[in-house]
């Protein structure tokens, strides 16, 4: 019988292999960032979180954080209002139990109001239970406040990694980030803030703005960006209604 001896540099690959996968399976320490979408959408869901959407339509939906304050949030309401742009506010527990008026106001005026979870920190520094646990006392406050289901989750920071994801998952809820970060929360300037936007601006795209109090120009910027990007032939959506539009592109 012939025997083979199997090369040492075949062992050593398959050794990596096997570590890699047990990390990913326990949460350890693990946050992907590839330049690029992976393939498999149904693999990827389970790994990344939602960036943006691959559509040909040039549909964008501008997103905001909040949690801290009450002079932004007006102002940025305002804005929006006035200018007749829908969005998609991310709302921090605390923040909503504090300010039931502001989320029921987002609400009466047509906006689409999901989670950015309860504690303020990176949820990947968690364990899992922790994850959950700060996902569902966000959810209870808006889901009271609202009288609708939460499906989206923007992680405080944008950190997460597959513990969060799983964790969001298990609660029926999708981890979104960005396509285009604003740095509106640095406050470099008005018109920094509306070229950042502009520059990253494509079919399918999900802004990074903010209305807590910390981001003292984003209620300037934001007529702007609004009117810039109309001239462009882009349509301001809301996240809901931008998944209808293409296919979700979950990134790291």
């Amino acid at each position: 019988m012939r025997t083979y001896t199997v090369p040492a540099r075949w062992l050593r690959r398959t050794l990596v292999v096997a570590l890699l996968a047990l990390a990913v399976a326990a949460g350890i320490g693990f946050q992907a960032r590839p330049s690029v979408a992976p393939a498999a959408t149904g693999q990827v869901a389970e790994r990344y979180a939602l960036r943006d959407i691959v559509t040909s339509t040039k549909a964008i939906a501008l997103t905001f954080d909040i949690s801290w304050g009450t002079v932004m949030p007006g102002k940025v309401l305002a804005v929006l209002v006035h200018e007749h742009a829908p969005a998609t506010f991310f709302l921090s527990g605390p923040w909503a139990k504090m300010h039931p008026e502001y989320v029921r106001r987002l609400v009466q005026d047509g906006f689409q109001v999901e989670s950015h979870g309860w504690a303020h920190l990176n949820y990947s520094a968690l364990s899992p239970a922790q994850v959950v646990d700060n996902i569902t006392r966000a959810n209870q406050v808006l889901r009271a406040l609202t009288t609708q289901p939460v499906t989206l989750m923007r992680p405080p920071n944008g950190d997460f990694d597959p513990k969060v994801i799983a964790a969001a998952r298990s609660l029926g809820v999708t981890v979104v980030t960005w396509g285009t970060d604003s740095l509106d929360w640095m406050n470099p300037g008005v018109n920094t803030i509306i070229r950042r936007v502009l520059r990253g601006a494509h079919p399918g795209d999900i802004v990074l703005l903010h209305a807590s109090d910390t981001c003292r120009q984003t209620n300037l910027a934001l007529p702007g960006i609004i009117t810039t990007l109309r001239a462009e032939g882009y349509r301001l959506v809301t996240v809901g209604t931008l998944l209808k539009l293409g296919t979700p592109n979950y990134r790291g």
